[in-house]
């Protein structure tokens, strides 16, 4: 199951910088971020709603299905809410920078603020996260992750 997981992982990892491009497209139709990132949480809620739906019809909340109920939603700390607003900024974020730093560039430096943001979660277990120490190998790690950000990014070259 963990192998099942960590593809699932890579594969959305890997359609990430098609979201983005595919976001841009939308944003430079529709004429606006604002309306292509609206469009995309509209799509989500259509897919997430239609998901619902069918797994209610499969086995009711036992298999996590229907909307979430006014107990769970007053129980969650309000802290939690943020999660859309952040999901909407990332999609506006990337589909504004996506045109203009490409999709190594966009993905690298996505990728090294994912990485240091999971290290501060993991460090601190924040959000959720079991407190984790950082041992010098995760710190070389994350070393690594901003040196080929360097490399990817190539601030010496006249061009990108």
């Amino acid at each position: 199951m963990r192998y099942l997981l960590i593809l699932a992982v890579f594969a959305a990892g890997f359609l990430q910088p098609f979201q983005a491009g595919m976001n841009a497209i939308g944003a430079r139709h529709l004429g606006s971020r604002f309306q292509a990132g609206w469009l995309n949480g509209l799509v989500n809620v259509i897919l997430l709603s239609t998901l619902l739906m069918i797994l209610t019809l499969a086995d009711g909340r036992n298999s996590g299905g229907g909307l979430p109920t006014g107990g769970g939603l007053r129980s969650m700390p309000w802290w939690a809410f943020l999660a859309g607003g952040i999901g909407a900024s990332i999609v506006i974020i990337q589909l504004t920078a996506a045109p203009q730093l490409g999709a190594a560039l966009l993905v690298a430096i996505f990728v090294a603020g994912t990485a240091a943001g999971s290290l501060i979660c993991d460090r601190f277990g924040l959000v959720g996260y079991e407190r984790i120490e950082i041992p010098w190998i995760r710190i070389l790690g994350m070393g690594l992750v901003v040196g080929g950000l360097v490399l990817v990014a190539r601030p010496w070259a006249s061009s990108n």
